[in-house]
């Protein structure tokens, strides 16, 4: 990557989410909210690209993949004022065509282009396929981490400050009932993330974001959601009950497992 590129993709992506910015305050918040996202997944995948010990060239392209991942979001948002991929559309394959449009990675050499735009397309997927090229891994690695980590403190500000902040379009339009669906306490039973087909009211939300520790990668990762207690607020507000129980019991099992105590 040319030493150049960098600077100018921030500038670009500086210039087209200017345009985005509305006097409708509710807009305007969310816009606010994506924008600080990306300045700290951009952070976050920098620290854990660093405990890698990568080299300047990968840590670059690996802040130009954080940048760059979530660009869908600003049009899904104005055109169906929502980050609800289910009822709007899948914003990382709106982000490649805001990219494609843009013609933005056009000047980076093609394997990088190739790279950046699978590691997007595969960030908001259940699953990596086990096709993906070793290279093409880790970085996709390295978003799903970065993403996960700040989206995990995002939702946790939310839940404790949202019946005097309501937000919408963080809840997917899920209601903050008593209960909570058998489905998401099979899937973490088998430790697997539970689907966002599955939620049914925020409980199962607040157990799908728990369900996410299976979906991490690196060891930086899990340090910095224990230091900031992201998995005790999550739990705090479940109900206490038998499943639950056992649900959060499995969790910290597989935690302990991998060499990390939480809670």
């Amino acid at each position: 990557m040319h030493s150049d590129y960098l600077p100018s993709c921030h500038a670009w992506f500086n210039d087209y989410t200017s345009s985005f910015h509305s006097p409708d305050p509710k807009l305007e918040k969310n816009i606010d909210l994506k924008l600080k996202h990306t300045a700290r997944v951009c952070d976050n995948i920098s620290r854990i690209a660093k405990s890698l010990q990568l080299g300047q060239g990968d840590l670059a392209l690996a802040e130009v993949l954080a940048l760059l991942h979530d660009v869908g979001r600003f049009e899904q948002l104005k055109c169906y004022g929502s980050f609800d991929d289910r009822i709007s559309t899948d914003h990382a394959a709106l982000g490649l065509k805001v990219l494609n449009r843009a013609g933005i990675l056009c000047s980076l050499p093609k394997n990088e282009r190739h790279l950046v735009r699978r590691a997007i397309w595969l960030h908001n997927k259940y699953e990596i396929p086990e096709t993906e090229s070793p290279r093409s891994l880790l970085f996709c690695r390295l978003i799903r981490d970065a993403d996960k980590l700040d989206i995990l403190g995002l939702i946790v500000e939310h839940f404790e400050a949202r019946s005097k902040n309501p937000n919408p379009a963080l809840d997917f339009g899920l209601e903050n009932c008593p209960g909570y669906s058998r489905e998401a306490i099979l899937d973490i039973l088998k430790g697997r993330m539970v689907k966002i087909a599955t939620l049914k009211n925020l409980n199962d939300m607040r157990l799908m974001y728990l369900s996410w520790v299976f979906d991490i990668y690196f060891p930086v990762t899990l340090s910095c959601i224990e230091e900031r207690g992201y998995l005790k607020k999550l739990i705090d507000r479940l109900p206490q009950d038998s499943e639950i129980v056992e649900a959060v019991d499995f969790i910290m099992d597989y935690l302990n497992c991998r060499g990390r105590i939480f809670i």
